[in-house]
């Protein structure tokens, strides 16, 4: 099994952890292992970040997840990805309520594999599950069925 959290909410060595952010969790004093092929590109993640405030956020959510699906998830096996990873924790900054690419790694494992991904707390040893933004494993499911159909068409 594979879960998410964020470095502040995970801060338990008696769990297998990774970061997947591009800065490997320095500026959170993260020292364990990383898994950058997780990690978001700088160019679309500086721009979805120069937008936010700008733009409407869902918008601006919507062009990063897409961005995100594009240029990372579909270049990648998620069973492959799965296996590397079972039985860890999936690491980076935001908390379990914000927008965030962990959650977009989670639903596409989830729609890919029919595995479910949990967002945790962990306090001594004690793992909470959390609630993580629905709408995020729904736009995920709309890229994923959209791109299939597209290349369905162009067969």
């Amino acid at each position: 099994m594979i879960y998410t959290s964020s470095y502040k909410n995970c801060k338990n060595s008696s769990y297998q952890t990774y970061s997947i952010s591009k800065d490997r969790g320095r500026d959170a004093g993260y020292d364990g292992p990383c898994f950058l092929l997780l990690a978001p590109k700088e160019s679309f993640f500086r721009i979805w970040r120069n937008n936010q405030g700008v733009i409407d956020e869902l918008d601006n959510n919507k062009y990063y997840m897409e961005e995100f699906y594009n240029q990372i998830l579909k270049q990648l096996d998620p069973e492959e990805i799965y296996h590397t990873l079972d039985n860890s924790i999936l690491l980076c900054y935001e908390d379990s309520n914000q927008f965030c690419h962990r959650h977009i790694v989670a639903a596409w494992l989830e729609l890919s594999l029919g595995v479910q991904i949990d967002e945790v707390t962990i306090n001594e040893d004690k793992m909470e599950i959390q609630k993580k933004p629905d709408y995020i494993k729904k736009y995920i499911e709309r890229i994923m069925i959209e791109k299939d159909r597209k290349k369905i068409l162009s067969k």
